[in-house]
């Protein structure tokens, strides 16, 4: 009897640490479902992005944001948008992080991303935001199912920021 209530003592102990290393495990970036997402409060969606780099989802929307990023904070041209993670966008990478007081490592993560959604502002009432960089700006959406989309300029259609897919026409 004593054996079996060991037994059941250490299974259900075994079950609560599971619970609670499961509960403790930070939210898990989107990058599983392909897009950039997010639910509730939209200042938070971009806090588990990423990574994008050179060498990891190296061509895909979510590149084309990060370089319009870049564009729209002066360190790439608009022309250098093309969904491609190359040495050009690593470099304004670099130099963007660095000049934010980020580890300057050219791989656009969490932080980085998290970093920039603070010049996220609400662009014409909810649902339609902009980036508001140091030089211009451009728009993204949030669809109601929680996934962005992002918009290269005027009549230039909305696209998802997939991180599997290049669909904007300059990629």
């Amino acid at each position: 009897m004593r054996t079996r209530i060991t037994a059941v003592a250490l299974t259900t102990a075994a079950a609560m640490l599971g619970v609670l290393a499961v509960s403790a495990a930070p939210a898990s970036a989107s990058v599983s479902q392909g897009y950039i997402t997010g639910s509730g409060d939209w200042r938070d969606d971009w806090g588990d992005e990423g990574p994008i780099s050179a060498s990891t989802r190296s061509y895909s929307n979510v590149v084309a944001m990060w370089q319009m990023i870049l564009w729209a904070d002066g360190y790439l041209t608009h022309s250098d948008v093309d969904c491609r993670f190359g040495p050009q966008t690593t470099a304004a990478t670099k130099r963007w992080q660095s000049a934010r007081g980020l580890v300057a490592d050219g791989v656009v993560g969490a932080r980085t991303l998290s970093r920039a959604a603070t010049r996220l502002v609400v662009w014409e009432g909810e649902g339609w935001y902009a980036y508001d960089g140091t030089i211009d700006y451009f728009q993204l959406g949030r669809r109601t199912d929680g996934r962005w989309d992002m918009t290269l300029g005027p009549d230039r259609g909305w696209k998802l920021l997939s991180y599997t897919s290049a669909t904007f026409d300059v990629c």
